[in-house]
Formats: structure tokens, C-alpha cells, sequence
């Protein structure tokens, strides 16, 4: 047998916890006075936060900030930068984005103010920094030109008859005052007068060359005749539209048509004619405000201006001017009314190895897109608005994100607003041009599917292996906000998200998803962890969740930790709207997390996480056989081994910060779950051992000595050693007070067993040889009815070696019902083997079973036990005329099966007449009832079921004394149906002399060993179908169950028909209908006394009171202050013939002086 062995078995370890290791005590908060600080961090070099302000405002017409706020110092001070004359209201600092290697900052301000004539258009700046210099690079390096608005417009005037001449007059009016609002050359005018004729008063050339444009109308006059508008539309569309006349090739052309009335006598319609029409003045009739509908551009509504009459029209000349602008750019039907002019240019930003990518959210219509600035060349437009029309109002580039993959680039843009839904598209290069390569939408409307985006590298291997999308104004019932993990999609594969991330419940507006960020290894797993931001939590005040790389390139979907902006300053609004982490600004050699609040950045580190591996080395490595078993005068308890625990705390982050210290406690259990423990530990004498130890980054080691019980009762199960420690990390003072912890995923709990030696000699493999028999059932035959219970005799041996898991198999007939098994005496052992059965419900072929289990206990080699199995028996059963009871054994060690292993029980089985229910079957008394007696009865009913009537006497046989003790007394014989019935009573002998051998055979008392009076009842004429009770009535005494030195003994009647058999005949086979016999349980039950107890206790109380007080008094306890205080009493001078009375000493005295 070896002397020592190794066992480490991880019992459980515990899931994510709720505060994991961002340290949260001695968070850095920096705090300004600049209107939106904090609005956005990024981490940069040299222990800095860069802090976003912008909404701050820092001179005329110049607004936003950034600040660079110090670790080292706690302080921030204003970065100043030299920002262009015409970055008028950008917003500095709305958007930042960091990268290292090297380090790098850009910095946007993508509301750009830039006033076009009439118009302000919305552009941004982004400044691209590097460190220890603040003279950025502008990108884009200037804003765009104003975009040129050159349109060719044509008036057509109607000057049919229908127009009366002061009308006609304001109508020129009007013309001039539109025409005046324009300057040339982004604008030219020309304008043809319609009736049922058509003059051309000026074209665009002659405008242009005309030094009084505005003078061209005062020649014009009115033609007169009828409305032939389709004809002039088209004679407006095909000549004066034409480079002959001065129109222009790029210019925007629009066509505006001033008419009262429906045309009259042309024969062309307006679907034949109409190119393009812009305005209409207002008609009252259906007809003619159809005509309009056909004329105007489409959507008409916004291209038709209804007035009362001509005077009204100097009201709409702003209105004009406004649409003509809208239609500036505008080069097809499908496209959009601005391309670039809104682009917000640097709403959002990443940093990539080609050069800034800078996100354009209001290009083209606000479909949106990106620009991609490499070094020393052209900026590269990315979107996808010319392959899908679908893409208006969406938002494309709201997020920016880098994903690379094998040293290939992607791009991935978040359109947070696309058809309601959102959708992210992943672009990549190809050819010189990025392409969309995959996409993925959204499922809730107005959820913001995209706004937030975040490329994680799981395994740390340079690659991106997901992408974070925020949805942060997802809604749910209580909870808002969530975020979806989008593995990248491999070849053509379809992008999805398998993994949904959400925060706690009960905060439906928090906004779960607003900011991401990859945050790094923080528990030294080696995989990447990530940070989500709801800002909107606990009513605006914020929280940050942290959650754990999983293995298979993945994010755990329970959050590690989640850090509320309460739990750091009650202060704070708004915390997690902007993160920043994977950099170590805090010089420990542990990432560090940023973090954006209102008005406030906060620096967080993150603490070192230690691991602890245990060990238990038990010595023996079993507990040997000679141990377990049971013998005289063996001790309580005995020395059983010692067992060594050994403790290794390592660190998994890898700082390096030096020898770690902590205290650690262990707790060590022996068989734990058990109410009572096989073993306890030497110096506590108990079942539990608990130390507490100061360790560094090391391995120690303790002993503990081991005691195993006496007279083990389970010695098949292994005894278990189980161990469960903490760890508190101790502050390191030369970082901070930075304090270690334990990593929430290291296990708590280990555990060693302890096995017990096996006796299955060389090969190991133990062969027990199992029989058993039955034995005496003290029945020759079944009586039902009558035979409440079957008790029968087992015996079970094991002629081969140790036996484990051994359980015996009765099966049964329906009827039979398992009750209890009783004196289980192993031979030649000092304890009884407990067997614990269970019964299951009958099979397909109508038999029930019970298992029987010496369950924890060894069948030991050339043991034998006996045992008894009682059955109840139905009343009502059918059990045929045998009765089978079939007993099986079996174990564990699935040795083969032999003859011996099965043992069968038959007896015969007779069939009752019919007992009544109300007979007394069970009575129980004490042993201080001996001398007592009891009501008993017995109760038969009999039948004539044949087909006359007879004469028939009922015989009775009743016992009444036991060796002249008395059994049954006072015994009357009543019959309610037929009370005229005469019964006669004699006395009988026993028939055997031996009463004591009978009657621990079967424990059954009956006029076979007992005196017995003979009661005969005559009944004259027994009716067909006639149905009599019989009751047999009296005291039933205790006082003779002592003399069969038995517990319980069946007292049995008998009831027999007698009839003429000269005359009548039984029918065959009905024999056993003439004879039944009923039984009473009578049991003697035992009565705890505590008298005994109590007295003894008591005694032995008093007892111990004095034998405490005899040793205070020897050691002076009552006298020795006393004595102290008299002596010196007499050392003072008291005047003479006075009494010195000594002072008590007070109670705060005496414990002064206590010992």
C-alpha cells in the first residue's frame, strides 16, 4: 500500500459576480465648468484623458473645446488649438477616437456652419494630432466651395382674354420682383406670352446681354384670344430650352407657368407636353385644378401655389425663391436635393493604417457615408446611395468602426436610421473602390440599430473575430437598450448575430448600448473584454457593464460587473454616454477604463486578479479494512492518517507589481452533507477545521491529523475531505493602495476522497458468491380472509469475497403488499446490516416487487445473514390455490448468477368465508398494562348459497387460557338476524403439551396449545340465500403475553359448518368454504421513561456546581482581595477607641482586581 497520494477533484465554481475587479473605491473624477465635458473621452499617451467639451463656448461663433486631464496630477487643462476662421459653431470634441502604435488622436467637429448666399449648410473639421505637439492636421484641409446655382428659368405668362389688363399688369409685376432676386450669371430669365398665339418677348441670351434685364418688360403688352396652354408649354420646352437661345448644358431648367383659367381650343392634352412645370396660381373648379395637378412637378402640392387673385402673388415670391434653391442640385428624378452640402462630416471617426475615416451622416439627402484620407492623396467617398435608393434618411456613418482580418481591412458603418429598422454594412476594397460586402438589420423600429459600434479581436490574435452593435433606444418592458454580437462573417456567408447582450431589468429608458468599447484582458484569461455604457440607468444618474471574452471567439452574455455612476458620486448624470479603455495610463501594468459623464471624466483602474490552486495529499491513501470493521472494546474514535493541504496563489494578470500579499482562510469539512461525520480532525475533535493565513505569491502547506470513528457503520462509500477558502487581497502602497482580488471564475471548493480498502484479493476485482433461502413461514396454508399477514424467514450468505451494493428481489402476486423486513443479525458480528426497501408498482404481467439494499454496508467475505419479510395479505385477493414468492439477490460486483442466488416460497391457498370489517384485528399495550384487558370481537358472516334449505350448527373454537393464565374471557355469542338461535359452550384441551416451541415458531395463539371453549349454535332451517352474523364478544387480557417471551402473538378463532353429510353434500372443491378463522395483533409497544435522564442530569449538574466551587476556593478566588484590603486597613492609624469599618469594594473594583 503506497503511503501518500495526490486527489484534487473542482467541486463547483462560482459564476460572473455582480462586482468583479474595476476597482470602484478610489476612482479618479475630473470635473470642468465647459458645457458638455465628458461628452466624449479618449484614452491617450502619457497618463491623459482627452475630454471632449462641446457645447462649449469658447469666442464668437466658435463653439466646443477639448482638454487633456492627467492621472499624475488630477487636473485638466484646455487643449488650444488653431482652429480655422471659417470652422464657424463646429462643436469641437462632439466625436473622438484614439489609436496607439503610434499614438494618435483625431478629434471632429462635425457641425460646421458655412453660409452659402441664403443658404447655411452644415460641414465639420477634424484634427488629426499626434503627441507632445498640438499642431494638428485640418481635414478635410478646406470647406467645399458653395455649390453653383445655375438655373435657366422660363416664364409663361398667360395673356389670353380671360386675364383683364390691371391683372395682366400685376402679373408682370410679379415677374420682375422674382427676376430681381436673382443674380446673374448663376441665374437667367426668358419669357413667351400664350394665348391662341405665341410671343417670345426675350430669351436667355438676350437677357444676358441686356444691360437693363429688368427693362425687357416694359415693352411687353397683352395678346389677347383663347388659353392654348399644352401648345405654349411645348413651344417653351423646345425652343427657348435650347443652347440657340442662351440655355445652358448643366444648368438647372425650370418652367414657370402663370395662368387663371383651363385652356380652351387647344388640340393638345397636357400628357403630351409636360416636361417640367413649377408653379400654377389658383382655380376654383375641379377641372382646372386637375389641369394644375397635370402641369406642376411632382409632388405636385409642393409646386402649386393657390392665391385668391393677382394681388396675392407678391406674397409667394420668398416661397418661389425657396423652391428653385431646393431644386439646385437636383440632377435626376432619383437623386437626392443636397449631395455633400449637409454631410457632418466627422460625426463620427476611427483611425485606420490607410489613413482617418471620417463619417458624412447628412450626405446626399442624409443617406449618408464616410471618407476614407489617405496620406498625401485625394479623399475617397464611400457609401452605398448610387446601388440602393433605399438608403434616404438613413444615417450611414453615424458609427465608424475598423475590422481587420489577416492584415485585410474592413470597414464597418452603422445607418442607425434606415427604414426605421437600422443596418450596419461591413465595406471592403476591392479594385481600388470599397464595396459593401455584408450587412445586417434590425428588428425593432426606433431602436438605433447601429448607433454605437465596437470591432472586438477576441483571442488577441490580431484579427477581428465580432463586431458590438448598439441599439440603445431598443425598448423592452423593463429594460431599454441592447447590443448584439455579430460574429464577422466568413467568405459569402451570411452575416448574423448569434449572442444578445442586455443590462439589468427595472430600467427601461437606461440606453444599454450607447457607448462601447474593447476594454482588454483584465483578468488575465487571455481574452479581450469589453465595456457597454447605459447612460439612462437610475433615472439618468448611468452605469457601466463589463463583460467577459468567452472561449469559441466570443462574449460571455452575463455581465462580470456593473458599476453604477451612484455608487462612485451621487453627482453624476449621465455616466457611461462615452468610454475609453485598453491602455494602462495609470503606470501599474493593468488597463485602465475612461469614462464620460455631464461634466465629469472619470478614470477607473482595474485590479490585480489572483488564482489559488489547492491540493489535499492524504496519507494512507485508503482506510484499511481492519479499521472499519466492528469489535469489542474498541475506542470512540482511532487515528486514521494525516492530511496535507497545500495552497499556491499565483497572479493572472501578469504585472509584475512584485510579492502580492492576502489573507486567506480555509475551511475544511469532513463528510460533508452527512448528519453524523466517519471522521473528525484531531485538534478540533470535530467535524470542522478553519485557519487563517497571510501569503504571498508562494506555496504553503499545513497538516492535519485525522481520527476515524469506531464501528463504521458505511464503509463502501469514500469518506470526503472538502476544502473552501477566500482570499482579500492586501493594498500595494507604492501603487495606490491598489488592492488584489480573486478572480470570480477561480473555485472555491475542493475535495479528496478517501476510499476504504477492498478485500477482492491479487486481481482487485472482488467475486462474492451470493445465496439465499427461504426459511419457516409457520403456515402449512394461505387462509384469505382470514391470514392478514405472510411472514416468512430469510436467510442470505456469501460464500465468496466481499460483496458491495447487495439487494435481495421479492416478487409477488397481486394481493400481497410489502410491509416491513425485520432482525437482520450478521453472524459473527457485533452489529446487524440495516436493509432499506422500496416497493415499485406491478408490471405487464400483473407482479409486484420489492428491492431490499444492504445499502453502505460491505457484505463481508463468509457472512450470513437471517432475516424476516412480512407481506400483508388482502382480504379480497385471488391469488389461485398457490402462492408464489420468489426472492432474488444481487450486488454490485456483477458476478455471474447461480442456483443458489433465487429461492421460491409455495403454499397452498384456502379461501374464507366472509369476514365482517368491524372485527378487532389490532390491539397494543404497554408493559404497565400487563395486568389490563381489552374489548375484543370477532365478527363472521355466513351464507347459504345452495339451493334449500338445511339444518346446519355454526361451531366456534375460542382460546381462553394459556398455561392456566387467562386469554379471553366473559366471551358472549350473539347473533342479530335470528336472536332465537341456541348456543351451547364446552371446554377443550391443547393438543400439544409445548406451547413455548409452537409459538416461536409462528407467533400464533390457537386452541392447538391453548385451552379453548367450544361454542356449537344450531340453526333449525338455514335459509336459500339466508345471510347470519355470528359475533363472538369479550375481554381480551396481557397479562399471559410475557410467559411466550414474544412481543407480538397473533390470537386466532375458529369458525366451522357442520350439517348432516348422511343428507347434504358439499359441493366439490367447496370444502374450505365450511372453515375460517380470524385473527387479533396483539403487540407490546415500550414507553420511554425520562425520569432517569432527568435526575442524572441533574445530579451530575450539582455535582460539577461544587466541584467548581471547591477549586475557586482553593485557589483563593473568594478571599484573596478580601484579605489584601484588611491588611491594609490595619496598616493605616485610626484614632483611639474608634472601629475602622472597611469599605466594600465596588463591583469596577473586583474585576480591576479579578485573578
Amino acid at each position: 500500500m503506497a503511503n501518500t497520494g495526490t486527489s484534487l477533484f473542482l467541486l463547483t465554481a462560482l459564476g460572473s459576480s455582480v462586482c468583479f475587479n474595476v476597482d470602484t473605491d478610489t476612482p479618479t473624477i475630473f470635473s470642468m465648468d465647459g458645457a458638455g465635458f465628458g461628452h466624449s473621452v479618449a484614452q491617450y499617451s502619457n497618463s491623459r484623458v482627452v475630454v471632449g467639451a462641446p457645447q462649449e463656448i469658447r469666442a464668437t461663433d466658435q463653439t466646443g473645446g477639448l482638454y487633456q486631464c492627467d492621472y499624475r496630477t488630477g487636473t485638466c487643462e484646455p487643449i488650444h488649438l488653431q482652429v480655422p476662421r471659417e470652422a464657424v459653431n463646429m462643436s469641437l470634441g462632439l466625436s473622438l477616437t484614439a489609436a496607439t502604435k503610434p499614438f494618435q488622436l483625431l478629434a471632429c467637429g462635425p457641425t460646421v456652419h458655412q453660409t452659402c448666399r441664403e443658404n447655411v449648410y452644415l460641414t465639420g473639421f477634424c484634427f488629426f494630432l499626434v503627441p507632445r505637439s498640438w499642431q494638428p492636421q485640418k481635414l478635410p484641409s478646406a470647406l467645399q466651395e458653395c455649390p453653383r446655382q445655375e438655373q435657366d428659368i422660363v416664364f409663361l405668362i398667360d395673356g389670353s382674354g380671360s386675364i383683364n389688363f390691371r391683372d395682366f399688369a400685376k402679373m408682370l409685376t410679379f415677374v420682375k420682383a422674382v427676376m430681381s432676386q436673382f443674380q446673374r450669371p448663376s441665374a437667367q430669365f426668358s419669357l413667351m406670352q400664350f394665348s391662341d398665339r405665341f410671343r417670345e418677348h426675350f430669351t436667355f441670351k438676350e437677357f444676358m446681354d441686356s444691360s437693363d434685364p429688368l427693362g425687357l418688360l416694359d415693352s411687353v403688352y397683352q395678346l389677347r384670344g383663347y388659353t392654348h396652354t399644352a401648345t405654349a408649354i411645348q413651344r417653351a420646352t423646345k425652343v427657348l430650352f435650347s443652347a440657340l437661345k442662351g440655355a445652358r448644358k448643366d444648368a438647372s431648367k425650370i418652367l414657370i407657368v402663370i395662368t387663371d383659367g383651363e385652356k380652351t381650343g387647344d388640340h393638345l392634352s397636357y400628357a403630351d407636353v409636360i416636361p417640367r412645370a413649377e408653379v400654377g396660381s389658383a382655380f376654383q373648379n375641379r377641372v382646372s385644378w386637375k389641369e394644375l395637378i397635370d402641369i406642376a412637378s411632382r409632388p405636385s402640392q409642393e409646386y402649386i401655389f393657390q392665391v385668391e387673385n393677382f394681388d396675392a402673388l407678391r406674397d409667394i415670391q420668398n416661397q418661389l425663391k425657396e423652391k428653385i434653391f431646393a431644386i439646385e442640385g437636383t440632377k435626376t428624378s432619383r437623386s437626392s436635393s443636397f449631395e455633400l452640402e449637409m454631410s457632418q462630416e466627422g460625426f463620427s471617426a476611427v483611425l485606420t493604417p490607410d489613413g482617418p475615416v471620417l463619417g458624412a451622416v447628412g450626405s446626399f439627402g442624409w443617406s449618408g457615408g464616410a471618407f476614407l484620407y489617405p496620406p498625401n492623396a485625394n479623399p475617397t467617398f464611400i457609401n452605398m446611395s448610387q446601388e440602393h435608393e433605399d438608403m434616404r434618411d438613413s444615417y450611414l456613418g453615424y458609427a465608424t468602426e475598423l475590422a481587420l482580418w489577416k492584415g485585410v481591412q474592413s470597414l464597418v458603418l452603422g445607418a442607425p436610421r434606415h427604414q426605421h429598422t437600422g443596418k450596419v454594412v461591413i465595406f471592403t476594397q476591392a479594385s481600388r473602390q470599397w464595396k459593401p460586402k455584408a450587412e445586417v438589420t434590425g428588428t425593432q423600429i426606433g431602436s438605433y440599430f447601429g448607433a454605437s459600434l465596437c470591432s472586438v479581436d477576441v483571442d488577441r490574435d490580431g484579427s477581428s473575430d465580432l463586431v458590438l452593435i448598439g441599439a440603445p433606444h431598443y425598448y423592452e418592458l423593463t429594460r431599454g437598450g441592447q447590443v448584439s454580437v455579430c460574429p464577422l462573417p466568413r467568405g459569402r456567408a451570411k452575416w448574423q448575430c448569434d449572442v444578445i447582450l442586455r443590462g439589468e431589468q427595472g430600467h427601461p429608458w437606461g440606453r444599454f448600448g450607447a457607448a462601447l468599447t474593447v476594454l482588454g484582458d483584465v483578468n488575465g484569461d487571455r481574452l479581450t473584454d469589453v465595456a457597454i455604457g447605459a447612460p439612462g440607468e437610475q433615472e439618468n444618474s448611468g452605469a457601466v457593464y463589463l463583460f467577459r471574452g468567452a472561449t469559441g471567439l466570443g462574449i460571455s452574455p452575463s455581465h462580470s460587473q456593473r458599476i453604477a455612476g451612484s455608487q462612485l458620486s451621487p453627482r453624476l448624470q449621465y455616466f457611461g454616454q462615452s468610454l475609453s479603455g485598453g491602455q494602462d495610463l495609470t503606470m501599474d501594468r493593468l488597463v485602465d477604463l475612461a469614462v464620460g459623464a455631464r461634466g465629469h471624466a472619470l478614470l477607473l483602474r482595474t485590479r490585480p486578479v489572483l488564482w489559488v490552486h489547492a491540493s489535499i495529499r492524504t496519507s494512507p491513501t485508503e482506510i484499511s479494512r481492519s479499521m472499519s470493521e466492528c469489535r469489542e472494546q474498541t475506542p470512540s474514535f482511532q487515528t486514521l492518517g494525516d492530511a496535507t493541504v497545500c495552497l499556491h496563489v499565483y497572479e493572472s494578470t501578469k504585472t509584475q507589481l512584485g510579492n502580492l500579499e492576502s489573507s486567506v482562510t480555509f475551511d475544511l469539512t469532513l463528510d460533508p452533507g452527512r448528519l453524523s461525520p466517519r471522521a473528525i480532525f484531531k485538534e478540533t475533535r470535530a467535524r470542522y477545521l478553519t485557519r487563517t493565513l497571510d501569503l504571498g505569491l508562494r506555496q504553503h502547506c499545513e497538516d492535519v491529523a485525522l481520527l476515524l470513528s469506531a464501528c463504521v457503520e458505511d464503509s463502501v462509500t469514500p469518506v470526503i475531505l472538502r476544502l473552501n477558502f477566500s482570499l482579500v487581497g492586501k493594498p500595494i502602497l507604492s501603487f495606490g493602495n491598489l488592492q488584489p482580488m480573486l478572480d470570480v471564475d477561480a473555485p472555491r471548493y475542493f475535495t479528496t476522497s478517501l476510499p476504504f480498502e477492498k478485500n477482492c484479493g491479487a486481481d482487485h476485482v472482488c467475486q462474492d458468491d451470493l445465496g439465499i433461502s427461504f426459511g419457516r413461514s409457520g403456515l402449512k396454508s394461505l387462509v384469505v380472509g382470514t391470514h392478514l399477514e405472510l411472514t416468512t424467514e430469510v436467510t442470505l450468505c456469501n460464500d465468496g469475497e466481499d460483496s458491495y451494493g447487495t439487494t435481495v428481489t421479492f416478487s409477488y402476486p397481486l394481493g400481497l403488499s410489502y410491509r416491513r423486513v425485520a432482525g437482520s443479525q450478521n453472524q459473527g458480528q457485533l452489529r446487524s446490516l440495516p436493509l432499506t426497501c422500496d416497493s415499485s408498482s406491478a408490471g405487464s404481467q400483473g407482479a409486484r416487487s420489492t428491492h431490499c439494499s444492504i445499502k453502505h454496508v460491505i457484505f463481508r467475505e463468509g457472512a450470513q445473514i437471517t432475516f424476516t419479510a412480512t407481506f400483508d395479505v388482502s382480504p379480497k385477493a385471488e391469488l389461485g390455490d398457490r402462492l408464489r414468492l420468489t426472492a432474488n439477490v444481487s450486488s454490485e460486483n456483477n458476478s455471474p448468477r447461480t442456483s443458489k442466488s433465487t429461492s421460491q416460497l409455495e403454499l397452498p391457498v384456502k379461501y374464507a368465508i366472509y369476514v365482517h370489517e368491524e372485527s378487532t384485528k389490532y390491539v397494543n399495550f404497554s408493559a404497565s398494562e400487563e395486568k389490563e384487558s381489552s374489548v375484543a370481537q370477532h365478527r363472521y358472516q355466513v351464507n347459504n348459497l345452495g339451493s334449500r334449505d338445511l339444518p346446519v350448527s355454526i361451531n366456534f373454537l375460542v382460546p381462553t387460557e394459556l398455561n392456566q393464565v387467562p386469554v379471553w374471557t366473559d366471551i358472549e355469542v350473539s347473533h342479530p338476524q335470528n336472536p332465537s338461535i341456541q348456543c351451547s359452550s364446552q371446554r377443550t384441551a391443547p393438543t400439544e403439551s409445548n406451547f413455548l416451541t409452537h409459538i416461536q415458531e409462528n407467533r400464533v395463539l390457537n386452541c392447538s396449545i391453548a385451552d379453548c371453549l367450544r361454542f356449537r349454535c344450531d340453526v333449525p332451517s338455514f335459509g336459500i340465500q339466508e345471510e347470519l352474523d355470528f359475533i363472538l364478544k369479550g375481554n381480551l387480557s396481557f397479562g399471559w403475553v410475557s410467559q411466550t417471551l414474544q412481543k407480538k402473538v397473533l390470537v386466532v378463532s375458529v369458525a366451522e359448518i357442520t350439517f348432516d353429510t348422511s343428507v347434504y353434500s358439499q359441493f366439490p372443491g367447496q370444502e374450505a368454504f365450511l372453515r375460517a378463522q380470524m385473527g387479533t395483533v396483539l403487540e407490546e409497544y415500550a414507553i420511554h421513561n425520562p425520569v432517569p435522564l432527568i435526575v442524572g442530569s441533574s445530579v451530575g449538574g450539582l455535582l460539577l456546581l461544587a466541584l467548581i466551587t471547591a477549586t475557586l476556593y482553593k485557589v483563593g478566588f473568594f478571599k484573596r482581595q478580601y484579605k489584601e484590603m484588611m491588611e491594609e486597613a490595619n496598616g493605616q492609624t485610626a484614632p483611639e477607641n474608634a472601629t475602622q469599618i472597611p469599605k466594600l469594594p465596588t463591583p469596577h473594583g473586583s474585576y480591576d482586581n479579578f485573578g
